[in-house]
């Protein structure tokens, strides 16, 4: 069996976009890592002006949106998954 071991450079954000249904991180490595905004419910429902003020965190691996207390590394939009208490646009809907 073999394991992923993930170097710190590949972390390194170079921007961050919010769009009305994606979160987008552009990585200095030119890869670019797309999320569903659902998965993030405290920037889902933050204002335009409040998206827009993502920072890129001292460290380059992680982007915070101080105004909402929500913090976002790296690491998990690459490995993936919704935060606690995030639920599907359908199931939302029900």
């Amino acid at each position: 069996m073999t394991t992923l071991d993930i170097d710190e450079r590949q972390l390194q954000v170079r921007s961050v976009d919010v769009t009305d249904d994606s979160i987008i991180f552009d990585m200095v490595d030119g890869r670019r890592i797309v999320a569903p905004l659902w998965w993030y419910p405290r920037l889902a429902k933050a204002s335009p002006e409040q998206r827009a003020k993502g920072e890129i965190l001292p460290f380059g691996d992680a982007v915070g949106w101080e105004d909402i207390d929500e913090y976002i590394s790296a690491k998990a939009l690459i490995i993936g998954g919704a935060a606690p208490g995030a639920v599907p646009p359908a199931q939302a809907a029900e």
